[in-house]
C-alpha cells in the first residue's frame, strides 16, 4: 500500500513539474510583426546577435518583418514575470527604421536582451530588392532575391537560392 502510494505520489509530483516547465516555456516567447511601405525595390540591412534570419524575395511592395523573441529557458524558470516583462521591453524597442527605400533591422543593444534572448526573423522582400544580412550566432537563409545578395554568419550556416545576380555568402563557424 505504501509502495502504491509514493509511487502516485512521484507521478502527481512528475506532471505538476511538467505543468510547472511548460507554463515558464510558454510564458518565455513572444512575437512582433511590422509592415514597412517603400518605394520600388527595398535595401534592407539586417543584423542579428542571436537567432536565424531568414528573408524571402516575392512579388509584394510592402517588406514584413516577423521577429520571435524566445527568452532563455533558465531565466525564464527563475522568474516568468521578469521573462515576460523583458519580451515586453524587447518588443518596444527592436531597432527597425525605415526611409521610404531602406530598412534596417538591427542588433538589439542591450547587453541583457544579448545574453538571455534569441531572435529569429523571417523578413519578406520585394524580390528585386538588394539585401545585407548577418547573424552572430544563427543560420542565415535568403532565396528569392534579385537584387544583390550579402549573407554573413560567425557561427552558423548560410544558404542562399534561387538568387538572380551577385551573391556573397560567408561563414567564420
Amino acid at each position: 500500500m505504501k509502495h502504491n502510494l509514493l509511487a502516485s505520489l512521484i507521478k502527481v509530483v512528475a506532471v505538476v513539474a511538467l505543468l510547472v516547465s511548460s507554463v515558464a516555456a510558454t510564458a518565455a516567447t513572444g512575437s512582433y510583426k511590422a509592415q514597412v511601405a517603400i518605394d520600388g525595390n527595398a535595401i534592407v540591412d539586417i543584423a542579428n546577435y542571436k537567432g536565424s534570419v531568414v528573408v524571402r524575395g516575392d512579388d509584394v511592395d510592402t517588406v514584413t518583418i516577423q521577429a520571435w523573441i524566445t527568452i532563455d529557458e533558465r531565466y525564464a524558470r527563475t522568474d516568468p514575470q521578469k521573462a515576460g516583462r523583458l519580451i515586453a521591453q524587447i518588443k518596444r524597442t527592436l531597432p527597425i527604421t525605415s526611409d521610404g527605400r531602406r530598412v534596417s533591422v538591427n542588433e538589439v543593444s542591450k547587453h541583457t536582451h544579448k545574453r538571455f534572448a534569441t531572435i529569429d526573423y523571417e523578413i519578406l522582400v520585394p524580390s528585386g530588392s538588394a539585401v545585407t544580412v548577418h547573424s552572430a550566432l544563427g543560420d542565415v537563409l535568403v532565396s528569392g532575391v534579385a537584387g544583390e545578395v550579402n549573407a554573413t554568419s560567425d557561427k552558423g550556416d548560410v544558404t542562399v537560392a534561387e538568387l538572380q545576380n551577385r551573391k556573397k555568402a560567408r561563414t567564420r563557424s
